[in-house]
Protein backbone atom coordinates (compact mmCIF):
# COMPACT_ATOMS: atom_id res chain seq x y z
CA UNK A 1 0.00 0.00 0.00
CA UNK A 2 3.48 2.38 0.68
CA UNK A 3 3.47 1.67 -2.94
CA UNK A 4 0.22 2.36 -4.27
CA UNK A 5 0.17 5.79 -2.31
CA UNK A 6 3.30 6.90 -3.84
CA UNK A 7 2.17 5.91 -7.57
CA UNK A 8 -1.83 7.48 -6.92
CA UNK A 9 -1.94 10.14 -9.54
CA UNK A 10 -2.63 12.81 -6.53
CA UNK A 11 -2.02 15.76 -8.43
CA UNK A 12 -5.70 15.07 -9.91
CA UNK A 13 -7.37 14.10 -6.77
CA UNK A 14 -8.82 16.55 -3.99
CA UNK A 15 -5.93 15.99 -1.30
CA UNK A 16 -3.37 17.22 -4.20
CA UNK A 17 0.19 16.54 -3.63
CA UNK A 18 1.65 14.65 -0.61
CA UNK A 19 4.16 16.62 -0.44
CA UNK A 20 1.70 19.54 0.98
CA UNK A 21 -0.45 17.63 2.84
CA UNK A 22 -0.80 19.02 6.62
CA UNK A 23 2.09 17.75 8.98
CA UNK A 24 -1.07 15.74 11.33
CA UNK A 25 -2.09 13.68 8.06
CA UNK A 26 1.64 12.55 7.19
CA UNK A 27 1.83 11.71 10.86
CA UNK A 28 -0.83 9.59 10.75
CA UNK A 29 -0.16 7.52 7.13
CA UNK A 30 2.99 6.66 8.41
CA UNK A 31 1.58 5.42 11.10
CA UNK A 32 -0.68 3.35 9.39
CA UNK A 33 1.79 2.06 7.07
CA UNK A 34 3.81 1.31 9.73
CA UNK A 35 0.88 -1.11 11.61
CA UNK A 36 0.70 -4.59 11.31
CA UNK A 37 -3.45 -4.24 12.48
CA UNK A 38 -5.84 -3.39 9.65
CA UNK A 39 -5.30 0.53 9.89
CA UNK A 40 -7.13 3.11 7.60
CA UNK A 41 -7.17 6.75 7.32
CA UNK A 42 -9.94 8.97 6.49
CA UNK A 43 -9.54 12.72 6.25
CA UNK A 44 -11.43 15.98 5.16
CA UNK A 45 -14.71 16.53 5.06
CA UNK A 46 -15.26 14.01 2.47
CA UNK A 47 -13.05 11.35 4.23
CA UNK A 48 -10.86 10.11 1.81
CA UNK A 49 -9.40 7.13 2.68
CA UNK A 50 -5.81 5.66 2.66
CA UNK A 51 -4.90 2.74 4.35
CA UNK A 52 -2.11 -0.48 4.59
CA UNK A 53 -2.05 -3.63 3.43
CA UNK A 54 -3.44 -5.32 6.58
CA UNK A 55 -6.77 -3.32 6.38
CA UNK A 56 -6.91 -3.95 2.12
CA UNK A 57 -8.61 -7.42 2.70
CA UNK A 58 -11.67 -5.06 4.51
CA UNK A 59 -13.45 -3.71 1.49
CA UNK A 60 -12.52 -7.33 -0.39
CA UNK A 61 -13.10 -6.77 -4.21
CA UNK A 62 -13.36 -2.93 -3.72
CA UNK A 63 -9.42 -3.14 -3.24
CA UNK A 64 -7.19 -1.05 -4.78
CA UNK A 65 -9.89 0.84 -6.21
CA UNK A 66 -10.41 1.75 -2.37
CA UNK A 67 -7.84 4.08 -2.63
CA UNK A 68 -8.80 7.96 -2.34
CA UNK A 69 -12.58 7.36 -2.24
CA UNK A 70 -14.65 9.30 -0.37
CA UNK A 71 -15.86 6.99 2.54
CA UNK A 72 -19.98 7.39 2.29
CA UNK A 73 -18.91 6.85 -1.33
CA UNK A 74 -17.02 3.72 -0.76
CA UNK A 75 -18.94 2.06 2.00
CA UNK A 76 -22.17 2.71 0.31
CA UNK A 77 -23.82 -0.24 1.96
CA UNK A 78 -23.16 0.31 5.18
CA UNK A 79 -23.10 4.29 5.53
CA UNK A 80 -26.82 4.16 7.37
CA UNK A 81 -25.10 2.33 10.35
CA UNK A 82 -21.23 3.99 10.30
CA UNK A 83 -21.78 7.19 9.04
CA UNK A 84 -23.76 8.57 11.98
CA UNK A 85 -20.35 7.48 14.17
CA UNK A 86 -17.75 9.14 11.71
CA UNK A 87 -20.42 12.51 12.21
CA UNK A 88 -19.96 11.95 15.80
CA UNK A 89 -15.93 12.02 15.92
CA UNK A 90 -15.57 15.22 13.91
CA UNK A 91 -18.16 16.87 15.20
CA UNK A 92 -17.63 16.12 18.77
CA UNK A 93 -13.63 15.61 18.69
CA UNK A 94 -14.53 12.14 20.78
CA UNK A 95 -13.44 8.87 19.72
CA UNK A 96 -15.86 6.09 18.90
CA UNK A 97 -15.15 2.27 20.09
CA UNK A 98 -17.63 -0.50 18.42
CA UNK A 99 -17.66 -4.06 19.75
CA UNK A 100 -19.52 -6.71 17.97
CA UNK A 101 -21.44 -4.61 15.19
CA UNK A 102 -23.08 -6.30 12.44
CA UNK A 103 -22.98 -4.50 8.88
CA UNK A 104 -24.67 -5.45 6.29
CA UNK A 105 -21.45 -5.55 3.66
CA UNK A 106 -22.58 -6.04 -0.14
CA UNK A 107 -19.64 -8.86 -0.91
CA UNK A 108 -19.52 -10.14 -4.54
CA UNK A 109 -22.83 -8.15 -5.66
CA UNK A 110 -24.25 -10.31 -2.50
CA UNK A 111 -24.88 -8.47 1.05
CA UNK A 112 -23.79 -10.61 3.65
CA UNK A 113 -23.88 -10.39 7.37
CA UNK A 114 -20.47 -9.12 8.50
CA UNK A 115 -19.18 -8.83 12.17
CA UNK A 116 -16.69 -5.89 13.65
CA UNK A 117 -14.85 -4.59 16.14
CA UNK A 118 -13.77 -1.16 15.12
CA UNK A 119 -12.46 2.13 16.16
CA UNK A 120 -12.66 5.65 15.31
CA UNK A 121 -10.14 8.32 16.42
CA UNK A 122 -9.78 11.73 15.62
CA UNK A 123 -6.92 13.20 14.59
CA UNK A 124 -6.51 17.07 15.13
CA UNK A 125 -4.46 19.97 13.40
CA UNK A 126 -3.01 22.61 14.77
CA UNK A 127 -5.18 25.00 16.48
CA UNK A 128 -7.62 21.98 17.50
CA UNK A 129 -9.77 21.01 14.35
CA UNK A 130 -10.78 17.64 13.76
CA UNK A 131 -9.20 16.88 10.28
CA UNK A 132 -9.54 13.51 9.91
CA UNK A 133 -9.94 9.70 11.70
CA UNK A 134 -7.80 7.02 12.34
CA UNK A 135 -9.48 3.89 11.88
CA UNK A 136 -8.82 0.27 13.35
CA UNK A 137 -10.74 -2.62 12.81
CA UNK A 138 -10.89 -6.46 13.20
CA UNK A 139 -13.94 -8.58 11.38
CA UNK A 140 -14.66 -11.32 14.12
CA UNK A 141 -17.57 -12.56 11.35
CA UNK A 142 -16.33 -16.26 12.12
CA UNK A 143 -16.29 -16.19 15.31
CA UNK A 144 -19.82 -14.40 16.20
CA UNK A 145 -21.47 -17.15 13.73
CA UNK A 146 -18.89 -20.32 15.09
CA UNK A 147 -20.48 -18.71 18.61
CA UNK A 148 -23.99 -18.77 17.12
CA UNK A 149 -23.87 -22.46 15.70
CA UNK A 150 -22.48 -23.85 19.40
CA UNK A 151 -25.03 -22.17 20.98
CA UNK A 152 -27.82 -23.74 18.49
CA UNK A 153 -26.30 -27.06 18.95
CA UNK A 154 -26.34 -26.88 22.90
CA UNK A 155 -30.46 -25.11 21.97
CA UNK A 156 -30.32 -28.32 20.25
CA UNK A 157 -29.25 -30.69 22.72
CA UNK A 158 -31.25 -29.40 25.82
CA UNK A 159 -34.18 -29.75 23.90
CA UNK A 160 -33.11 -33.29 23.15
CA UNK A 161 -31.88 -33.62 26.87
CA UNK A 162 -35.36 -32.00 28.18
CA UNK A 163 -37.71 -35.15 26.45
CA UNK A 164 -35.40 -37.66 27.40
CA UNK A 165 -37.35 -40.32 29.58
CA UNK A 166 -34.13 -40.56 32.08
CA UNK A 167 -33.21 -38.31 34.53
CA UNK A 168 -31.29 -36.05 32.90
CA UNK A 169 -28.93 -32.88 34.42
CA UNK A 170 -26.00 -30.87 33.39
CA UNK A 171 -23.63 -29.04 35.39
CA UNK A 172 -21.37 -26.38 35.32
CA UNK A 173 -18.41 -24.92 36.73
CA UNK A 174 -16.42 -26.60 39.81
CA UNK A 175 -19.34 -25.87 42.35
CA UNK A 176 -21.46 -27.67 40.02
CA UNK A 177 -24.19 -25.20 39.35
CA UNK A 178 -27.46 -26.55 37.58
CA UNK A 179 -27.31 -25.36 33.90
CA UNK A 180 -30.16 -27.79 32.05
CA UNK A 181 -32.27 -30.30 33.88
CA UNK A 182 -35.05 -32.54 32.27
CA UNK A 183 -38.26 -33.13 33.86
CA UNK A 184 -37.88 -36.59 34.48
CA UNK A 185 -34.53 -35.08 36.84
CA UNK A 186 -37.12 -32.62 38.58
CA UNK A 187 -39.67 -35.16 38.92
CA UNK A 188 -36.31 -37.12 40.69
CA UNK A 189 -35.26 -35.04 43.26
CA UNK A 190 -39.00 -33.38 44.05
CA UNK A 191 -39.28 -30.37 42.21
CA UNK A 192 -37.34 -28.35 43.79
CA UNK A 193 -35.74 -24.81 42.25
CA UNK A 194 -32.44 -26.14 40.64
CA UNK A 195 -31.70 -23.87 37.61
CA UNK A 196 -29.05 -21.57 38.68
CA UNK A 197 -28.15 -23.14 42.20
CA UNK A 198 -25.54 -25.22 43.32
CA UNK A 199 -25.84 -29.12 43.88
CA UNK A 200 -24.99 -28.67 47.43
CA UNK A 201 -27.51 -25.38 47.76
CA UNK A 202 -30.36 -27.32 46.06
CA UNK A 203 -30.00 -31.27 47.33
CA UNK A 204 -28.89 -30.26 50.94
CA UNK A 205 -29.51 -33.58 52.42
CA UNK A 206 -27.07 -35.23 49.72
CA UNK A 207 -23.58 -33.56 51.19
CA UNK A 208 -23.94 -35.95 54.12
CA UNK A 209 -23.34 -38.83 51.65
CA UNK A 210 -20.79 -38.46 49.66
CA UNK A 211 -22.21 -37.62 46.03
CA UNK A 212 -20.67 -33.66 46.54
CA UNK A 213 -17.54 -35.80 47.34
CA UNK A 214 -17.64 -37.59 43.85
CA UNK A 215 -18.79 -34.55 41.68
CA UNK A 216 -15.67 -32.80 43.42
CA UNK A 217 -13.47 -35.78 42.30
CA UNK A 218 -15.02 -36.11 38.53
CA UNK A 219 -14.31 -32.37 38.33
CA UNK A 220 -10.56 -32.55 39.23
CA UNK A 221 -9.20 -35.92 37.94
CA UNK A 222 -11.10 -35.84 34.90
CA UNK A 223 -12.25 -39.58 35.40
CA UNK A 224 -16.65 -40.21 35.01
CA UNK A 225 -17.78 -42.05 37.85
CA UNK A 226 -20.59 -44.94 37.31
CA UNK A 227 -22.70 -46.01 40.27
CA UNK A 228 -24.59 -48.83 39.87
CA UNK A 229 -27.44 -49.78 42.94
CA UNK A 230 -26.46 -46.78 44.69
CA UNK A 231 -28.65 -46.64 48.22
CA UNK A 232 -29.64 -42.66 49.22
CA UNK A 233 -31.77 -40.49 50.81
CA UNK A 234 -33.69 -37.52 48.86
CA UNK A 235 -36.01 -35.03 50.80
CA UNK A 236 -38.96 -34.91 47.86
CA UNK A 237 -41.34 -33.45 50.00
CA UNK A 238 -40.63 -30.66 52.90
CA UNK A 239 -43.57 -31.65 54.80
CA UNK A 240 -42.34 -35.70 55.11
CA UNK A 241 -39.26 -37.64 55.70
CA UNK A 242 -36.65 -38.24 53.46
CA UNK A 243 -37.23 -40.95 51.28
CA UNK A 244 -34.72 -43.77 49.86
CA UNK A 245 -34.24 -44.39 46.36
CA UNK A 246 -31.73 -46.46 44.90
CA UNK A 247 -30.19 -45.30 41.34
CA UNK A 248 -27.94 -46.54 38.70
CA UNK A 249 -25.88 -43.25 37.63
CA UNK A 250 -23.60 -41.82 35.57
CA UNK A 251 -21.01 -38.42 36.76
CA UNK A 252 -19.12 -37.77 32.92
CA UNK A 253 -16.62 -35.01 32.91
CA UNK A 254 -17.40 -32.10 30.05
CA UNK A 255 -14.19 -30.40 28.34
CA UNK A 256 -14.28 -27.25 26.37
CA UNK A 257 -12.51 -27.00 22.89
CA UNK A 258 -9.21 -26.45 24.77
CA UNK A 259 -9.55 -29.90 26.51
CA UNK A 260 -10.57 -27.90 29.93
CA UNK A 261 -12.86 -29.51 32.06
CA UNK A 262 -15.65 -26.73 32.17
CA UNK A 263 -19.18 -29.07 33.89
CA UNK A 264 -20.40 -32.58 34.57
CA UNK A 265 -22.99 -34.66 32.52
CA UNK A 266 -25.38 -36.61 35.00
CA UNK A 267 -27.32 -39.22 33.66
CA UNK A 268 -29.61 -40.88 36.47
CA UNK A 269 -31.76 -44.19 36.28
CA UNK A 270 -34.32 -44.96 39.14
CA UNK A 271 -33.84 -48.45 40.18
CA UNK A 272 -35.92 -48.64 43.59
CA UNK A 273 -39.03 -50.60 42.64
CA UNK A 274 -36.30 -53.04 40.90
CA UNK A 275 -34.07 -53.23 43.72
CA UNK A 276 -36.99 -53.76 45.84
CA UNK A 277 -38.71 -56.38 43.93
CA UNK A 278 -35.11 -58.29 43.91
CA UNK A 279 -34.39 -58.30 47.77
CA UNK A 280 -38.04 -59.44 47.86
CA UNK A 281 -37.48 -62.18 45.32
CA UNK A 282 -34.35 -62.98 47.61
CA UNK A 283 -36.31 -62.78 50.69
CA UNK A 284 -38.79 -65.65 49.36
CA UNK A 285 -36.26 -67.84 47.81
CA UNK A 286 -34.25 -67.68 51.03
CA UNK A 287 -37.51 -68.73 53.28
CA UNK A 288 -38.18 -71.37 51.10
CA UNK A 289 -35.06 -73.10 50.93
CA UNK A 290 -34.76 -76.25 53.26
CA UNK A 291 -31.79 -75.74 54.16
CA UNK A 292 -32.92 -72.66 56.33
CA UNK A 293 -34.95 -74.72 57.95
Amino acid sequence: MGRRIREYDWDSHPLGNPHYWPPALQMAISLCLNSNFPTAVYWGEEQYVLYNDAWSVIPAERHPAALGRAAAELWWDIWAEVGPDFRRVYETGTGVAQYEIMLPMVRAGKACETWWNYSLTPIREPGGRVGGIFNQGHEITEAVLARRARQAEVERWKEVFRQAPAPIALLRGPDHVYEVVNEAYAGLVGHRQLIGRTVAAALEEIEAQGFIKLLDDVYRTGQPFIGSGVVLKLQRRADSAPEEVVLDFIYQPLRDENGAIEGIFVLANDVTERARAEGALRAALASSDPSNA
